[in-house]
């Protein structure tokens, strides 16, 4: 398990990429996997017509139970999604094994406990042709490309741990 400390929990609360309504951030996923974190910004991508690589979500918003239709469209479209347990402030080892394997594949991910850190998981791993999209209160979605600073504030990250990726744990 990686723990966060305050000071990282602190530089993580600003965006890690092109911040506005998804609406706006969409043009910029053309052509490129979508990763996308967080509860509603998997509802608005499929509000869109627009079904991401890989979803990753938690029924909840600011900690919140999610609308109720939120809840039910999601576990429409993800009725067979894989679990994890992943505390707040935490990247546990369940997390950190199953994201490769979705980024190849593709799916869904139900975490049990808190989700934010999952993309912090995707964006280090991410390869040419993905974006990563998650929900940042106050501004809406962020966009993080793989060629982009948000990347490399991860792998800074990374290696203030003292890890080459922020798999590298388990």
């Amino acid at each position: 398990m990686v723990r966060l400390s305050e000071e990282l929990k602190t530089i993580l609360k600003k965006p890690l990429g092109k911040t506005g309504p998804l609406g706006q951030l969409l043009p910029l996923t053309k052509g490129k996997r979508i990763i996308a974190v967080g509860d509603q910004v998997v509802f608005a991508l499929l509000s869109h017509g627009i079904r991401p690589h890989v979803a990753v979500f938690d029924f909840k918003t600011l900690r919140n139970p999610v609308d109720i239709a939120v809840r039910e469209r999601l576990e429409k479209e993800y009725p067979d999604a894989n679990r994890v347990h992943n505390p707040a402030g935490e990247i546990t080892k369940g997390l950190a094994l199953i994201a490769p394997i979705l980024m190849r594949d593709g799916g869904a991910l139900l975490v049990e406990g808190e989700e934010d850190l999952a993309a912090l998981v995707f964006i280090d791993i991410m390869k040419k042709g993905y974006v990563v999209l998650y929900g940042q209160p106050g501004e809406g979605a962020v966009l993080v490309e793989e060629n982009g600073e948000g990347k490399k504030l991860v792998k800074k990250i990374a290696g203030k741990l003292k890890l080459a990726s922020l798999a590298d744990r388990f």
